[in-house]
């Protein structure tokens, strides 16, 4: 009798084995599926060490997470990483959350690719580098194959010409790029070396049009004390960069690239090269260059030219010489020769400070607190790069149209060459 009972015992507890194992296997197919399913729905991130805490309160995956399931989660995860190419966070606007890697480099391809109007600003810049390139490169080949014109204020010339030109070949690209992209793609080393190389460019252009002014009032309103030499121009012109790579120098140190906007996976798009430093010392650099490499020298160039203008127009004469009948011609052709240089440099001077009004401007303005970034804004930003870079390919034209014949036949002269 209690052998049947052993075994009637047995035979109970193995059925409800059975029944509990069927059980279990039942509810973790259930526990996969809704498993599978929450993690493609909602993102949910799977740890294959830790049970996710969304199911704690399933004693049984509880139960079986460190044997029976732990291989399940695994084979869960990988496959949800494999069909839906889902990242471990969603990073950026939700609606491009569920896209797959190459859906999203494509959708960012479509984004940085250029609009009709950014086609426009690319034939514009275009047009700038071809005149500005070979215009600049005129200007020098002129100086050095006519000895005639190697005078103090040609040096000057040539030396604004060299800054233009290289400004144009290695800045001006990278600029168009970064406008229509809205991205630095050249990493940080040129990050540093061409924008401070930009600003070293404008600061050499500024001071070498004040010493030109300076030079010319000197000339001109001081003739009996004036003594300009070509070793003083080239003196001059070797403290010009100096003054100018030494001034710019905080930016080498302070700009590098930064990711401003989050992206899903590790891509170089929307790269900005920017300054690290705090907005307050972005602000005062800004202000800074605004003052000492624009407003300053403008005045100087202004009040120089009022009275070299004055002088000029005032009289019949060149101021210094004593007016007699025998060297009256020749007088007046030298008097005609100085107003036509004063005229051509007041145009110089007048399309530097045109050309480089709006890009000081909205470097000071952006940082107001109530000016915000919008289309405007940014159209403004692309057309003060635009005259930015048209300043460096004008000034030849204005030396060949009104310096007179010299520089009018640079073209002869290189041709010939």
């Amino acid at each position: 009798m209690n052998c049947l009972i052993v075994i009637a015992i047995i035979i109970i507890t193995n059925r409800c084995d059975a029944y509990k194992n069927n059980e279990i296997k039942n509810d973790l197919r259930k526990i996969d599926l809704d498993l599978l399913k929450n993690v493609k729905e909602n993102n949910v991130q799977i740890d294959t060490i830790e049970v996710t805490p969304e199911f704690e309160y399933k004693e049984l995956f509880k139960r079986f997470a460190r044997n029976q399931t732990h291989s399940r989660v695994k084979r869960i995860a990988k496959e949800v990483e494999e069909t839906t190419n889902l990242t471990e966070e969603c990073v950026g606007a939700p609606e491009f959350c569920n896209l797959s890697r190459e859906e999203y480099v494509t959708m960012l391809n479509e984004y940085v690719y250029p609009h009709t109007y950014e086609w426009v600003l690319i034939a514009t810049h275009t047009a700038v580098f071809v005149i500005g390139l070979v215009g600049n490169a005129l200007v020098c080949v002129a100086v050095y194959r006519n000895h005639s014109m190697r005078t103090v204020t040609n040096y000057f010339l040539v030396n604004l010409a060299v800054a233009d030109f290289m400004v144009i070949l290695f800045c001006l690209p990278a600029t168009v790029l970064w406008d229509v992209t809205e991205t630095w793609f050249l990493g940080a080393a040129l990050c540093k070396i061409l924008l401070y190389f930009q600003s070293v460019s404008v600061t050499v252009s500024v001071l070498t049009l004040t010493f030109i002014s300076f030079d010319r009032w000197y000339a001109i309103c001081f003739p009996l004390k004036f003594k300009s030499t070509i070793s003083r121009a080239k003196t001059a012109i070797l403290l010009i960069w100096t003054i100018s790579l030494t001034f710019n120098a905080p930016e080498l140190v302070v700009l590098t690239t930064v990711k401003l906007v989050p992206l899903r996976f590790e891509l170089e798009y929307l790269v900005q090269c920017t300054a690290t430093w705090s907005y307050t010392s972005d602000l005062v650099w800004h202000i800074t260059k605004v003052v000492f490499i624009y407003t300053i020298p403008l005045l100087l160039m202004t009040v120089a030219y009022h009275q070299i203008v004055r002088v000029l127009w005032s009289s019949d004469k060149i101021p210094g010489q004593a007016e007699t009948m025998k060297l009256a011609s020749a007088e007046q052709s030298q008097l005609r020769s100085r107003r036509k240089a004063a005229k051509m440099l007041v145009a110089v001077v007048v399309m530097f400070a045109v050309c480089y009004f709006p890009v000081h401007l909205l470097s000071v303005l952006r940082y107001l607190p109530d000016i915000k970034q919008n289309d405007v804004l940014t159209c403004l930003a692309l057309l003060s790069h635009v005259l930015c870079y048209a300043n460096s390919a004008i000034n030849p034209l204005i030396y060949n149209f009104m310096s007179g014949k010299p520089f009018k036949t640079l073209v002869v002269i290189y041709v010939d060459s």
